[in-house]
């Protein structure tokens, strides 16, 4: 490989994300080696992915060699390759177990390293682990595109993020309340590592979605959700309690009994669902929610107008006042800057969670000089001041 330095920037980044891709499906399949046969075989192709990206005499070049570099930010692995960029802080595996910062920042990175050929692992790779999360968006929502009027197409988006999880029945029956009949994306048994002792189960009180598992301790995967608590003990019921990690944590939810068959049966939707767009939408939908409490101060609020176009469209009538947003929550703004230059959004006004912070903010405003970058705070605060404008209080 020739030197960093005489690649132009879009070379490099996208160096960055073969070798992070190739870091995340070897992490997969170094969790799974026991039960999938061909596991072993992947990390030795993804070992030689990585070689190929680092050239002769540098990085990992053994399978070994490869899993014990996971166990430490990547950046360790071609360190001038990922200098000056977030990316090099992902560490894909701790404790030989996939780590929290592969579903909060590694998804957001992958590629498709053998697009247009023969890729075999697809048939047990987890599709997060191989496809571009526009792709998983994309071909879990083509269903209800064919066909669906723009309100049917909300009505389900909005579903999903809100019942990730749930009793089958249960949630068949919400489903034909809130969309009709139209066919739901899938939703599967909860995997057993989401689930204690066998008999119960937690939602994250952030996302709804299944909570991480291990021993007495239990978490959402997606670290900025806060959500780790430790089991205490057991109710007069017989129910596993929840004890917060520490004052910031949010308030721990009750336990679920799991239910393997029968109509009850514990469910919930897939991996790469969960980390692509229930993980966005719950930006989103917040963020419609304290727009659309404005109702009343004259601000009117779309959620994914023309099918999901953009995001939000604010308005206040009485002003002409108008703002199309696409929230955007990604751990890397060199990343997102990436994704948003090669797509450019329909929205010219960029939102990040606050979470994200002041810092990710001013990178992005560096970063992307033709868009507007705010966050949801300040969103919020200009609604508030054109409602004023208008004579609202």
């Amino acid at each position: 490989m020739e030197s960093w330095m005489t690649l132009s920037s879009d070379v490099l980044q996208y160096h960055r994300r073969v070798l992070t891709s190739a870091a995340v499906r070897a992490g997969y399949a170094h969790t799974c080696r026991y039960d999938e046969p061909a596991a072993r075989r992947e990390i030795a192709r993804m070992t030689g992915v990585v070689m190929s990206v680092c050239g002769p005499g540098r990085g990992p070049n053994t399978p070994t060699m490869l899993v014990e570099a996971l166990h430490r930010p990547i950046a360790q692995i071609a360190p001038e390759l990922f200098a000056d960029s977030g990316m090099g802080s992902l560490t894909v595996l701790d404790g030989g177990e996939l780590s929290d910062d592969v579903y909060a920042e590694g998804c957001e990175d992958i590629v498709e390293l053998l697009s247009g050929g023969v890729d075999p692992a697809r048939r047990w790779l987890p599709t997060w682990a191989w496809m571009h999360g526009e792709l998983v968006e994309r071909e879990a929502f083509q269903q209800i595109n064919e066909g669906a009027s723009e309100e049917e197409y909300t009505a389900h988006r909005y579903f999903v993020v809100k019942q990730p999880a749930g009793g089958e029945r249960e949630l068949a029956e919400l489903f034909s309340q809130a969309v009709g009949m139209r066919k739901s994306v899938r939703y599967v048994p909860i995997p057993a590592d989401q689930v204690f002792r066998g008999k119960f189960w937690w939602p994250c009180p952030v996302c709804q979605w299944p909570m991480h598992v291990d021993g007495s301790q239990v978490r959402c995967r997606f670290p900025l959700h806060n959500a780790a608590y430790f089991v205490r003990d057991h109710s007069a019921k017989g129910r596993p309690l929840l004890q917060r990690r520490d004052g910031g944590v949010p308030r721990q939810p009750a336990a679920r009994s799991l239910h393997r068959e029968g109509p009850k049966r514990s469910m919930c939707v897939e991996t790469e669902v969960w980390r692509h767009i229930v993980i966005s939408g719950v930006s989103e939908i917040c963020l419609f929610e304290r727009l659309e409490a404005l109702k009343e101060r004259g601000v009117e609020v779309e959620l994914w107008p023309g099918k999901d176009r953009y995001d939000l469209l604010v308005r206040v009538p009485a002003t002409g006042w108008e703002l199309r947003i696409d929230v955007k929550d990604y751990g890397c703004a060199v990343s997102l800057a990436d994704r948003l230059r090669r797509k450019p959004p329909a929205a010219r006004t960029i939102v990040i969670p606050d979470y994200r912070g002041e810092a990710q903010r001013d990178e992005l405003v560096e970063l992307l000089p033709n868009l507007t970058v705010l966050l949801v705070s300040e969103v919020l605060k200009a609604a508030k001041a054109e409602a004023r404008k208008a004579g609202w209080r």
